[in-house]
């Protein structure tokens, strides 16, 4: 048997075709990927079909959508189950079918309400697999479920008063202990789909990509095609034997409010490099000013036995708890963003940039979302705009530049989008400001080797999914320039 790059133990699987990763083992991370081969950024690490879609568990729903093809489904229902479906096409030929028997075998549709019966179609879906692909369902049953951890919190009554429910109303056909598998493995690897041409959020479960760990400094990236398959690109060459990590989190989240996250979600506690790193890689995501000197910001130390937050200039602290307390109060501002008003983001970096560093994640992912909004939201279209605020989104864009640099190395999108954001407003700046037909051609060179490197980094992106759009936008962008730069060097 193959021995683990990492660890040196039998490796008990590999990739059957390419050979890109083996799967190796450890009781702390339990079954991870690591890379079977090196890797160079963009290669296709790994690439899987949907195993289950459903919709996302226990999220309150406004209106119905179609369990069929996840449209709107205002008033038509299934002449079957009677479950919500946008027509009669969706009732013989979509995913609806997976669960149609036994939401009318068990009467589901009389017994729960529209919050109930959107929860429980994904678990039926899964137990579906029992007879349609008993295969599939062997390896979905098999993914982790953290019950150990989850059984010693808080949010554990629920899903047994779920779990009981569920197999209540299915009775006969499950168990309350084969539903709590369920429930618990469903939420530990599902991934978020976006549905294609609706848009609506589902639940989607990839069993091999599932084995992917996690670092809050990733080396791939996820690609959801127009299919609803998954692909794992890599961003930058990761050698033979390394883990390939893809992060759980987005990148403009303080080192607390990551940790917190993935601790009652995943059920661990992060101990990457970033996490382990008070400065976060030097970027500071997590800043706050020294409210004493004013001239520093408070990092994470220890003081003896206990963690405090202390001032390299003037060593001025405050305990774990109050930080604990400031960069929550933060967090419930960063979360409620309005990101279509441009004049609320701003007031939002006008009020805490006193009190926190400028890369702090409520003013990185401020900038992120205003630079996305200048340009694009009524009243600050590209038309409209002064000097001054096309100023402000080619600085803001700039700064994101940086911390993306450290945070998501090497091909991301996050990278790609924010460089094609940044080029339109480079270049109506460039247009309005430059006078010198020369200045004009080196600049617009510039935006040109910016907009191929967006392109690059873009086109593993599906042009046919939702999330594909900006992979065509950054295409014909490329294209426009490249016709205007050739125009306007031919007019020498």
């Amino acid at each position: 048997m193959r021995l683990c790059g990492i660890c040196d133990s039998p490796a008990p699987q590999s990739c059957g075709g390419c050979g890109n990763v083996r799967v190796c083992e450890d009781k702390i991370c339990g079954q991870f990927l690591v890379a079977g081969r090196n890797l160079k950024a963009g290669d296709l690490i790994l690439d899987e079909e949907v195993g289950l879609l459903g919709p996302p568990s226990g999220e309150p729903r406004p209106d119905n959508i179609c369990l069929g093809c996840y449209f709107p489904a205002p008033s038509y229902t299934c002449s079957t189950c009677h479950a919500p479906i946008c027509g009669p096409s969706c009732e013989k030929k979509s995913d609806h079918t997976q669960e149609c028997k036994m939401v009318e075998k068990f009467k589901l549709c009389e017994q729960l309400d529209r919050d109930q019966l959107y929860g429980i179609i994904t678990p039926i879906r899964f137990l579906s697999l029992q007879q349609s692909n008993k295969h599939l369902y062997k390896k979905c049953l098999e993914l982790s479920t953290n019950l150990e951890t989850r059984r010693l919190q808080p949010e554990f009554m629920k899903y047994t008063e779920k779990a009981r429910l569920y197999a209540g109303l299915l009775h006969g056909w499950t168990t309350e202990e084969e539903m709590l598998k369920i429930l618990t493995i469903l939420d530990t690897n599902t991934f978020q789909v976006l549905a294609q041409g609706s848009a609506e959020t589902l639940s989607g479960l990839y069993p091999r990509i599932s084995k992917l760990n996690h670092s809050c400094i990733p080396n791939s990236r996820t690609v959801f095609r127009g299919d609803y398959s998954l692909q794992i690109i890599a961003c930058v060459n990761i050698q033979k034997g390394s883990p390939i990590y893809i992060s759980y989190t987005p990148p403009f989240y303080t080192t607390h409010s990551r940790r917190k996250i993935l601790e009652r979600g995943k059920q661990f506690l992060c101990d990457c490099v970033r996490c382990q790193d008070p400065q976060e890689l030097g970027t500071m995501m997590s800043g706050l000013s020294c409210g004493s000197c004013k001239s520093d910001f408070l990092l994470r130390c220890l003081a003896g036995e206990d963690t405090v937050y202390a001032c390299r200039n003037c060593g001025n602290q405050i305990c774990e708890n109050e930080f604990r307390k400031i960069d929550e109060t933060l967090l419930s501002v960063q979360t409620n963003i309005y990101k279509e008003n441009v004049e609320k983001m701003q007031e939002i970096l006008f009020k805490y940039s006193d009190i926190l560093h400028p890369n702090h994640a409520l003013l990185a992912e401020t900038k992120q979302h205003l630079a996305a909004a200048i340009g694009r939201v009524p009243g600050y279209r590209y038309e409209q705009l002064d000097l001054d605020t096309l100023r402000l989104k080619v600085d803001i864009s700039t700064d994101l530049l940086d911390i993306l640099s450290i945070l998501e190395p090497g091909i991301s999108k996050s990278r790609g989008i924010t460089l094609l954001d940044l080029t339109e407003a480079k270049s109506r700046l460039l247009r309005r400001e430059c006078s010198s037909e020369n200045d004009l051609r080196i600049g617009f060179k510039q935006i040109e080797q910016m907009l191929e490197e967006s392109n690059t980094i873009l086109s593993y992106e599906d042009e046919g999914a939702i999330e594909g759009n900006v992979a065509k936008l950054a295409r014909t962008q490329l294209e426009t320039i490249r016709l205007f730069n050739k125009a306007l060097n031919g007019s020498r």
